[in-house]
């Protein structure tokens, strides 16, 4: 297909809908175009940068617009423009909270749609982040890796990290820097099988508490835990842990356990929801949300519509929301299920600490296998509570959803696309989708949380 356009030609386009990614997109004589930089309805004059040659899309940059969009700002974050990780905070969360959800409605079955909830927080909300190391004229960079290049982007001054997050970030740069000044960098790239330094991940709650884990491929002489110690024994981390991954590719973190080296163990958040309260460890590399205001939202609303007295909780995490759904109720079992060891040992301990642990069993596996096998052995549930990854849910998992003898179901996604390719399948299997809950759990991002509650 002939492109109506090549690489240097300005146009004047009128973008409808934000991409995948987080650029405008519009549509010129059958072509796609991206702008990152536009929004939705504002018309721009724009310079072709790329031209795909699979055809039928092309990249080009914003130049300018002759009557601005009324949500259009400066965006306030220093390294907004080298980052790329927030490409959304030149124009006001509301405006693109709502093109978020504009976008996503086609993807789901018909259904009553809430309020999308807001974050609390616009900036200095996330409570994880991860550096990465590199090498540059033999200092230490710590960063992001960029939407294009080589080099990774400093991310010093981030400001949709918590200042708590970003005052720890400061402190691990500046104790690593000085501990590995004049040395050959001990560090170890994706690409090689070197012993070194793989990353550093950081996060905190929200008491202002802060723990940082060290991520090594090798064994440690001791260089890695005396640089942990270091930084926790600034003030600035109340505990310190080791990770060692030797697994190839990009991954940031392994299956291995953390050991920890500084301080007296996982940091802890409490979620609340209604009356029930409950304290969970923050695992140090394991998923764990990184907005826990709305996280809380969600939890709460999750936990809010499947009480019952047997619950089950696929890919469960921390368990969560399982316990705040056990703690609406004087009875009642939960049992969950997730494939990251470290998710169940920090659901497991987080059951003991909140005094449910005989009312809990937390199992280590695959949604897919173990679902699957407690209804062929007999087991039922009165409802269920679903928060997989991007990819979904395994077709299994929802076989087995409608043969447990739930009436209740709360799913929770991160990816609109794949929750509507699963709804479809529970409807054909004689669900009803009662609601779909929106939240912006990364604002700035073209990501959309969504909450849907289903029963039959």
């Amino acid at each position: 297909m002939r492109a109506p356009f090549q690489k240097g030609d300005r146009l004047t386009l009128t973008p409808e809908r934000l991409g995948a990614r987080g650029e405008a997109e519009a549509v010129h004589e059958g072509w796609r175009v991206r702008i990152p930089g536009g929004f939705p309805g504002e018309t721009a004059t724009v310079t072709i940068e790329h031209v795909s040659k699979g055809g039928p899309m092309a990249v080009a940059r914003y130049e300018s617009a002759a009557a601005p969009h009324a949500a259009r700002r400066d965006a306030p974050c220093p390294i907004h423009d080298t980052c790329g990780g927030c490409g959304l905070q030149g124009f006001g969360e509301a405006a693109v909270l709502a093109e978020k959800v504009r976008n996503v409605r086609p993807l789901l079955p018909e259904a009553p749609w809430l309020d999308p909830i807001p974050s609390p927080l616009a900036f200095g909300y996330r409570s994880k982040t991860f550096m990465l190391p590199q090498a540059r004229e033999w200092k230490l960079v710590l960063g992001a890796r960029p939407p294009r290049g080589p080099d990774l982007v400093d991310t010093s001054g981030c400001n949709v990290l918590r200042p708590e997050l970003e005052a720890l970030a400061a402190v691990t740069r500046s104790v690593l820097s000085e501990r590995f000044a004049g040395k050959r960098l001990p560090l170890s790239e994706p690409a090689d099988d070197r012993p070194g330094l793989r990353a550093a991940l950081l996060r905190c709650n929200r008491s202002g508490g802060t723990q940082i884990t060290l991520v090594h491929r090798g064994p440690d002489d001791g260089l890695f835990e005396e640089a942990a110690r270091a930084v926790a024994q600034t003030g600035a981390a109340a505990a310190a842990f080791l990770q060692r991954h030797d697994g190839p590719g990009n991954r940031i973190c392994s299956d291995e356990n953390e050991r920890l080296v500084a301080g007296e163990g996982p940091l802890r958040e409490r979620f609340e929801a209604g009356r029930a309260t409950v304290e969970v460890a923050i695992p140090p590399t394991a998923f764990f949300q990184g907005n826990p205001e709305v996280a809380e939202s969600l939890y709460a609303l999750a936990a809010g519509a499947v009480a019952g007295l047997r619950i089950a909780e696929l890919y469960c995490g921390a368990g969560v929301a399982g316990l705040l759904a056990l703690h609406l109720q004087t009875e009642g079992e939960l049992r969950g299920v997730d494939k990251a060891p470290r998710a169940v040992a920090s659901a497991l301990e987080s059951a003991r600490g909140n005094d449910v642990a005989d009312r809990c069993r937390f199992e280590v596996g695959s949604a897919e296998e173990l679902l699957p096998r407690w209804v062929a052995d007999g087991a039922r549930f009165d409802a269920l509570l679903l928060n997989p990854p991007r990819g979904g849910c395994h077709p299994d998992v929802l076989a087995a959803a409608s043969s447990s003898g739930a009436s209740r179901l709360a799913y929770m996604s991160c990816n609109p696309e794949t929750l509507g390719r699963d709804a479809d399948a529970l409807v054909g299997d004689g669900w009803r989708v009662e609601s779909l809950q929106p939240a912006d759990m990364f604002p700035q991002t073209p990501h959309l949380e969504v909450l849907a509650l289903f029963a039959r």
